[in-house]
């Protein structure tokens, strides 16, 4: 098996090493020509508005070109101020402690047009997320976000639905300028004014400037060009069936989003000389890729994480945790997973390294926990269970499942919840694609070894949700991803608040009030210290560990490939961190 990451932690000192040694400075900015290829191509890449984006091949681009609300510390996933050198808005990260609180932004960024970045395009910003008359993935922040008002040029003032720690990182949104959609957009502000009850104001401004006038956002041509941008690059031109260009602030060419050929993907296009730079290549190619002494290979963890998510509660009983009145409602138990020595044993029978040498070809790491390593809440010296089949068929020994009739699938005798006899058997939906339905074919091979009996039915992953929002299933093997930033809560997953039939995320209602507490605790911390926090999640972590609501299965790697470039130092989730320092050196 390989193990990347050693590779990168190894890879990462280096780096380290290097940025004290031989710092890259910023005056390299326009050495040379970035060259990508787009596997979606030019002309179906989707909105270069970063408010319409909803797809990863239009989000390499407005990453480049656009301000968001807060500027995040790429090594860690933490909020950090606007500061020279990133292309954040906010001076003040902390969490509010009212329903109603001000952001007050730097006075330093400039759209490529000339015209400053302003309160004015935030609050046009969120008022086009709010207005519903466009379709943005950031719908979130209609629910977080109640009212907004500009407060003056450089603050602006939100009314939040719910205070707690983890609101900034999720309200975190990109900003787009207000002048190209509505020249006269300041001028209307201020004709109504600033002051007053927030509320009362925004209701009189909602009359006013009604939601509908949000429908311009969806034709505009700057949705195709947009020639009015305030980030690491400058859009330049357009030109369809080929690519997308970029440049650098002294305007040089800088970025290439080239279209890759028909019948060719993205490593096909790297190996023939057409691009410097691929992110995360097909599995079957890195070999390849690694062996050749003129790419500099770079892994990291991936931001997706995969799992089987059990139901411990009864799965004939499928409802909500709280009834409308908020009473509790009890969820029974699943006839095997809701004890937890079998919750174990099954983590013990899998051999998630023989997954990720079979599924991912080596290329993943084992988790221990719902939390990527390497994020600031992650508790990295969490060891993944080990695999052990004998200890497995201890604790089913123990949990009263027994193989008396030898056909190698145990029955219940003495067991918890099943029936007395009934033979242990579970269904396992899986989603397709990323290897999945290889990993669940060998999965249950690997526990029919210990007396477990698994049917795996392969399906796509939008019927696997539908199915699971219903409750009633035995398990899925699906995946996470976590979100840049690395927003800590996780109570929609594993406390009693996401366990809404057909609402929420906790599928198999899984309830352990350690973990209720601490949630509650890291979320509503005074003060929100992220030290602190992170000691919290860190024991939450070791609490799911154990008690097992899911099976900790592993995390694709991520591998960015480059050519020719040095000043190269990605960290998870964001590979191009720093590309204004990159330099092409051929």
């Amino acid at each position: 098996m390989r193990y990347p990451m050693i590779r990168f932690g190894l890879f990462m000192l280096v780096i380290m090493s290097l940025v004290v040694v031989l710092p890259v400075s910023a005056s390299s900015v326009g050495n040379g020509i970035i060259v990508e290829g787009n596997p979606a191509g030019t002309d179906n890449i989707g909105s270069l508005n970063p408010l319409l984006c909803n797809n990863p091949y239009c989000r390499r681009i407005t990453n480049f070109l656009f301000p968001t609300l807060y500027a995040v510390d790429p090594s860690s996933g933490l909020l950090i101020a606007a500061a020279d050198g990133n292309f954040g808005l906010g001076l003040d990260t902390a969490a509010p402690t009212e329903k109603v609180g001000t952001i007050k932004l730097r006075d330093d960024l400039i759209w490529s047009d000339g015209v400053p970045v302003t309160a004015y395009d935030v609050f046009y910003s969120y008022l086009a997320i709010r207005s519903r008359f466009v379709s943005t993935p950031f719908t979130s922040v209609r629910s977080m976000i109640n009212e907004a008002r500009v407060v003056d040029e450089h603050t602006i003032e939100f009314a939040f639905d719910v205070v707690n720690c983890s609101l900034p990182s999720q309200i975190n949104f990109p900003i787009v300028p207000a002048h190209v959609f509505d020249p006269q957009f300041r001028e209307i502000v201020d004709e109504l004014g600033t002051g007053g009850d927030l509320e009362d104001w925004f209701t009189e401004w909602l009359a006013f400037y009604k939601p509908s006038r949000f429908n311009v956002m969806n034709s505009n041509s700057f949705n195709a060009n947009p020639n009015v941008t305030a980030g690491a690059f400058q859009f330049v031109g357009r030109l369809p069936g080929e690519e997308i260009r970029l440049v650098s602030p002294d305007g040089a060419l800088a970025f290439v989003y080239r279209d890759i050929s028909s019948g060719m993907n993205a490593a096909q296009f790297f190996n023939s000389g057409s691009g410097n730079v691929l992110v995360n290549p097909n599995m079957e190619m890195r070999d390849d890729l690694i062996a050749d002494l003129d790419n500099q290979i770079i892994e990291t963890v991936g931001n997706t994480w995969n799992y089987i998510g059990l139901n411990v509660a009864n799965p004939n009983l499928s409802r909500s945790a709280f009834d409308g009145n908020g009473k509790l409602l009890e969820q029974g138990h699943h006839p095997i997973f809701g004890d937890v020595r079998m919750r174990q044993a099954i983590q013990k029978g899998i051999n998630v390294n023989q997954l990720i040498d079979t599924a991912l070809l080596g290329y993943g790491m084992p988790i221990a926990s719902g939390r990527i390593p390497g994020t600031w809440a992650a508790n990295d010296a969490l060891q993944p269970t080990a695999f052990d089949p004998e200890g497995a068929k201890r604790l089913l020994d123990a949990a009263g499942w027994r193989d008396h009739n030898n056909d190698r699938i145990r029955e219940c005798d003495g067991c918890l919840y099943a029936s007395e006899g009934a033979s242990l058997y579970f269904n396992l939906m899986v989603a397709f694609g990323g290897g999945r339905e290889i990993a669940a074919d060998l999965i249950a091979e690997q526990l029919s070894r210990v007396g477990i009996g698994v049917n795996v039915n392969v399906m796509d992953a939008e019927s696997l949700l539908d199915q699971v929002r219903f409750q009633q299933f035995d398990a899925y093997l699906y995946e996470q991803r976590q979100d840049f930033p690395a927003d800590a809560d996780q109570s929609d997953l594993f406390t009693r608040s996401g366990d809404v039939l057909y609402g929420g995320n906790n599928y198999g209602s899984y309830f352990n009030p350690q973990i209720e507490d601490l949630m509650s605790q890291a979320l509503t911390l005074p003060g929100c210290d992220p030290n602190v926090r992170s000691d919290m999640y860190r024991d939450i972590h070791e609490i799911l560990e154990e008690d097992q609501p899911f099976i900790w299965l592993y995390a694709p790697s991520d591998m960015l490939v480059t050519r020719g470039i040095i000043g190269v130092s990605p960290y998870p989730n964001r590979p191009f961190w720093n590309i204004r320092d990159w330099i092409v050196t051929s």
